[in-house]
């Protein structure tokens, strides 16, 4: 069993582990699989993708990201898919354990802003 991933380690995983948002890429993804994703939308900068969307799954990541892909039911991010579809990217960690997942994913959030998950994104007291 892995020691338990830090925030921080995540965040370069998963920016390092870029996959194009297509469904040949997602249905490469194992089934029944849980983990935290975080798509990305390309830049003009080399290596400077904006976060787009974070999100979890404590059943099947790649059923979710087919969900996503198919009909996402957050409008903001049905918007970004709709317009980029084509730049977007995606990475998965996959992770053992529902309420490790849950955390990272609100980590991730955090760290990240993505203005998508606004509905997600709670100030934390100073």
């Amino acid at each position: 069993m892995r020691d338990t991933i830090t925030p921080y380690v995540l965040q370069y995983q998963l920016k390092r582990n870029l996959r194009p948002f297509t469904r040949a890429e997602i249905q490469k993804l194992p089934t029944k699989q849980s983990g935290v994703y975080v798509l990305w939308r390309k830049t003009g900068t080399e290596g400077r993708n904006e976060c787009i969307y974070v999100g979890e799954s404590t059943t099947c990541v790649r059923r979710r990201l087919l969900q996503h892909y198919d009909r996402a039911t957050n409008p903001d991010l049905h918007s970004q898919l709709r317009l980029f579809r084509g730049i977007i990217q995606f990475a998965v960690e996959f992770i053992d354990g529902a309420e490790e997942t849950v955390l990272l994913e609100t980590e991730l959030i955090r760290a990240l802003q993505p203005k998508t998950n606004k509905n997600k994104l709670v100030d934390s007291p100073d």
